[in-house]
């Protein structure tokens, strides 16, 4: 009876331990909880599943910027994104878009006779628009008014520039800037004089330009050199010593009276002689007989002048 309870006592102490984790009968606690992103925990392994929801990632915190208009570009909009809470980082934002560049600013229209106007800004990835703005006419810094009173068709009234030396202007142009603010007939026109006899040379009667016409600033050329000398006087193109200015009452039947024309520059090209009126000194004001030199005067000779009561004036503001 002894080797029978010895061999079942040997057959215990060797025999295999059973393991219930080996078929799924029990839970195995390996290292503790395994986060997942979110905020919520997974479930061991082999138990049940964490009851957490994933975080998503953190909202667009950039809006869109508008475009800019003409004058200021739309500003770049923020791109960074929140991120998400808890254990795992949310991902990043989406950057928000750049703000469109506004357009070119538009260039003003050009005034006659004025500068560029000031451009309009662009936007800042349009670039900045170049152009000005524009005005009606521009304005003279200072002028010279010529002012006879038409009545007539007889009335003429001459203003002169004496140059100090006699000029040779066998090959010059002259020119003239010129307002006309009252003038409903009549005609506005350059001569010439020599010196030592004053022999006379000017545009031909229907040649000169109409006041009428006129309504803005303007800018009149002769051609002295090639202007022939039709009446025969032998004047001396070579020793010119007045250049003129001529206000006739001819061929109209109804003028303005007064007549009034702004007179801003006179220049002439080979030899280039410039006089402008912007100081009250480049006129004299008292009508005379007498030449002034190199500024203009009115000459009240009784056959310059035939309009009683013309005058010359200077001011600084003009229209």
């Amino acid at each position: 009876m002894r080797r029978p309870l010895r061999r079942a006592l040997l057959l215990a102490a060797f025999a295999p331990t059973f393991n219930a984790c080996r078929f799924g009968y029990g839970p195995l606690d390996v290292g503790g909880e395994l986060s997942a992103a979110g905020s919520g925990n997974a479930a061991a392994i082999g138990g049940a599943g964490g009851t957490g929801s994933l975080v998503s990632g953190g909202t667009d915190a950039g809006d869109t910027s508008s475009a800019g208009t003409d004058d200021a570009a739309g500003a770049p909009a923020d791109g960074a994104g929140s991120g998400g809470t808890n254990d795992a980082a949310g991902s990043s934002g989406l950057g928000g878009s750049s703000g469109k560049g506004g357009s070119s600013g538009k260039g003003g229209s050009s005034g006659k006779g004025g500068s560029s106007g000031s451009s309009g800004s662009g936007g800042v990835l349009g670039g900045a628009g170049s152009g000005g703005a524009g005005g009606a006419n521009q304005i003279a810094s200072g002028c010279a008014k010529l002012s006879v009173p038409f009545d007539d068709a007889g009335d003429k009234a001459h203003f002169v520039i004496s140059l100090t030396s006699p000029a040779d202007l066998s090959g010059a142009t002259i020119s003239i800037r010129f307002y006309v603010q009252a003038g409903a007939g009549g005609t506005i026109s350059n001569y010439v004089q020599d010196s030592g006899t004053f022999h006379f040379l000017g545009v031909p009667d229907a040649q000169r330009h109409l006041l009428a016409s006129t309504g803005a600033w303007e800018t009149l050329s002769w051609d002295v050199g090639a202007e022939p000398d039709a009446a025969g006087t032998g004047i001396v193109k070579t020793s010119i010593k007045n250049i003129g200015i001529t206000l006739n009452a001819q061929s109209s039947s109804a003028w303005s009276n007064p007549t009034i024309v702004y007179l801003d520059s006179l220049t002439v090209t080979s030899p280039a002689l410039s006089f402008t009126f912007d100081t009250s000194a480049s006129v004299n004001p008292t009508p005379t007989t007498t030449s002034s030199p190199e500024i203009l005067w009115l000459n009240v000779y009784p056959t310059d002048t035939t309009a009683t009561g013309s005058s010359l004036s200077w001011q600084d503001t003009c229209p």
